[in-house]
């Protein structure tokens, strides 16, 4: 089945002789449970295209469906994780209570709404750290942080901005793995949206990269590596560095 369907999706910015054209001729499809990694120089519209995925911006042309229905709007279906942890946390709220941010004006209230927060919180192997506030945390707990808030809404598809950038090499490669874990049980389908070439082929399914000015789909490669992937094993796969060439190739070339 397919979850997302961008067809001839364009964006520009501005009016007459001052426009700008962002994206040009947009046109990817990504299956149900998915995991599809989108990479690019800086400037392309990754983030861009993740927001249009997300409803927070409109296309100027095309269309863009979940399921069977045209995206025009957020949606609880659609959990985005931004890279930057810090802005994304709100400083005045314990860490259980960001967890809760998504649940609250539903069906949970009151003292349920902090047993489903820490329930997500153990999920990301943060329940001793739910009554502190997000500054009191590392940056890389921060981001498990909105790791399981984003849980919290149970989505269908997992929007994320290059999640890991700002972290250390360990911690990243600890997260790539629990993002990974946590897409394949619970059938998510996941657009990752990264600078780095090993992470696009380590975690996904399926790379795309993207052209600049206006951005485009330049290819699309399958990952042809078994899961669950192992950071040392996966790395040293002569597919992975192949893939990884191939890559490095194409985005010196643009």
């Amino acid at each position: 089945m397919t979850a997302i369907d961008i067809r001839d999706v364009s964006l520009e910015y501005g009016e007459g002789s001052g426009a700008r054209l962002i994206l040009s001729d947009i046109s990817l499809t990504v299956r149900s449970g998915e995991f599809l990694s989108v990479i690019g120089p800086s400037g392309c519209g990754k983030t861009t295209l993740l927001r249009l995925i997300a409803g927070l911006v409109t296309p100027t042309r095309g269309a863009i469906l979940c399921g069977d229905r045209k995206v025009d709007r957020p949606s609880r279906d659609r959990a985005i994780v931004f890279q930057d942890y810090g802005r994304a946390l709100l400083p005045w709220r314990k860490i259980w209570s960001n967890v809760a941010l998504p649940l609250e004006g539903g069906n949970i209230q009151g003292a349920a709404l902090r047993e489903r927060a820490i329930e997500l919180l153990k999920v990301m192997r943060l329940e001793a750290v739910a009554d502190h506030y997000p500054d009191q945390l590392s940056g890389g707990m921060q981001q498990r942080v909105q790791i399981a808030r984003s849980l919290a809404q149970e989505p269908k598809i997992w929007l994320m901005d290059e999640p890991f950038g700002a972290l250390d090499a360990i911690t990243r490669q600890q997260l790539q793995d629990e993002v990974a874990r946590l897409a394949a049980e619970r059938n998510m389908t996941v657009v990752f949206i990264t600078h780095d070439l090993e992470e696009a082929i380590y975690l996904g399914d399926r790379v795309v990269v993207l052209g600049a000015h206006p951005g485009r789909v330049v290819e699309e490669i399958s990952v042809d590596l078994p899961k669950p992937r192992d950071q040392l094993t996966t790395r040293e796969d002569p597919r992975f560095l192949a893939h990884r060439h191939h890559l490095f190739g194409l985005l010196q070339g643009h």
